[in-house]
């Protein structure tokens, strides 16, 4: 069985049996539950593919987002969700850049990928202007 099919089906395994609990539950209606079930079931193949990362951020929303429909608190949650997500980005990218030389981007690719590649790169200069400060030997030319 080859890797990928092996984690789509620990997945659908996760969907499948939570959305079993939630018709067994007493009470427990589907919605908005069905998004926590959903989140959990993506973790697997998210972890699976080094995309933990994304993986863990989805799973965060989509239990975050069920728990808010439940209790009624939408638009204050929303902004402590938001500030919560920010301040968990910025600590896992900080933990990985101070582990490794040379940190694998967010999206899950290899750190040797051309940097012009990278639409995440925080390193890298917005404007080519910053880069001929710099003394990168960037392209001279106005716009």
């Amino acid at each position: 069985m080859k890797e990928e099919s092996r984690y789509a089906s620990l997945s659908a395994g996760i969907f499948l049996v939570g959305l079993g609990l939630l018709f067994l539950l007493p009470g427990v209606g589907i919605w908005p539950w069905i998004l926590a079930v959903i989140g959990l079931a993506g973790l697997p193949a998210a972890l699976a593919t080094k995309r933990g990362w994304l993986g863990y951020q989805s799973a965060f929303w989509m239990i975050g987002l069920a728990l808010l429909f439940w209790s009624g608190f939408f638009w204050p949650g929303i902004l402590i969700m938001v500030g919560l997500s920010v301040l968990l980005g910025g600590l896992y990218r900080g933990a990985q850049r101070s582990t490794s030389e040379s940190p694998e981007p967010l999206m899950g690719g290899t750190a040797s990928r051309d940097a012009e590649s990278d639409p995440f790169d925080v390193d890298k200069p917005l404007f080519p202007e910053d880069e001929r400060e710099r003394g990168s030997g960037g392209d001279t030319r106005q716009l």
